[in-house]
């Protein structure tokens, strides 16, 4: 073939050590990286440092509740119209919103890779059969779905995710078995075929290390689709109310009728929300466009 054995190692591969040096080299991936810990420690020890429990009417010393009161030091972030502490709401709702976000992106990456590179690598009838099931599945609305797969198993939490999980991994497996179909003619797979390589080692060995910035991305976006989708689906009422999401906060400020005014109550979730999936969203590309141009450099050396 007049290809040596180095050649058919050539995959560059992004290692650990790489990902670690990516992040800490450039600023920009480091903020988005930094916010999101931030948000996942807070997630994690959010109903340890919260000043109340979610469900925890305040009252003053004389036995009223303290409703709609704007920030003080007592109330940072002041209460709602019901006597709950704004600031412990926010601090506990990190941790449903970020289980979404993790466990929806995990579900659409899985599926969507699984799809992608099994249709782009294999090709024939299985590429054919792959695509015409996401093509239908581009045709199903999200949300018309998820209300009917959450009327028929239950306003939860799991049952939300599953929804977005089954209609948002389309995406990722369109662009990652395009991705499969260029990689799988460069020289060094062809090379791996020769020297007997079987069709799993190439495709764990070679296949997804040289996509896998473009994995990381839809991983992100996911991520940031999942809480985007939960806070919507919370908003409009067909999930679990008394999951205490940063998007039920929202849906409790709009149907208390002061949004306009307790604006304290409305922002911070709404905000959270925003820089959240909008760090996840940067974060994703940043580090696909900066690894994506580590791996073109590493092929083009070797």
């Amino acid at each position: 073939m007049g290809v040596n054995r180095k050649v058919v190692q050539i995959p560059s591969r992004i290692r650990n050590s790489d990902s670690l040096q990516l992040l800490f080299q450039d600023k920009e991936l480091l903020l988005y990286g930094s916010f999101l810990l931030m948000i996942i420690l807070i997630g994690i020890f959010g109903g340890q440092i919260a000043p109340y429990e979610y469900d925890e009417r305040v009252y003053t010393e004389d036995g009223q509740l303290v409703r709609a009161e704007s920030p003080s030091l007592a109330h940072p972030l002041g209460t709602t119209d019901v006597g709950y502490d704004v600031l412990s709401r926010v601090l506990i709702g990190a941790k449903p919103t970020m289980i979404t976000g993790i466990l929806g992106g995990t579900i659409i990456i899985i599926l969507g890779t699984t799809v992608g590179v099994t249709a782009g690598f294999v090709g024939g009838m299985v590429d054919n059969v792959l695509m015409r099931i996401t093509d239908f599945v581009y045709g199903v609305p999200l949300i018309p779905f998820a209300i009917v797969l959450l009327a028929l198993m239950g306003f939860g939490q799991m049952t939300t995710i599953l929804a977005i999980g089954l209609i948002l991994w389309r995406a990722s497996a369109r662009v990652l078995r395009s991705q499969v179909l260029q990689i799988k003619e460069r020289p060094f797979i062809q090379a791996a075929k020769a020297t007997g390589m079987s069709t799993p080692n190439i495709i764990l060995k070679h296949i997804i290390p040289n996509i896998a910035p473009m994995i990381i991305l839809y991983l992100s976006l996911g991520i940031g689709y999942s809480i985007i989708v939960q806070a919507g689906l919370s908003f409009i009422g067909v999930s679990n109310p008394f999951v205490p999401a940063w998007g039920v906060m929202i849906r409790n400020a709009y149907e208390s009728g002061i949004m306009h005014t307790a604006l304290w109550w409305s922002i911070p979730p709404g905000l959270l929300i925003s820089l959240t999936v909008l760090s996840a969203f940067m974060f994703g590309r940043k580090y696909e466009e900066l690894a994506s141009g580590e791996v073109g450099d590493e092929a083009f050396a070797a």
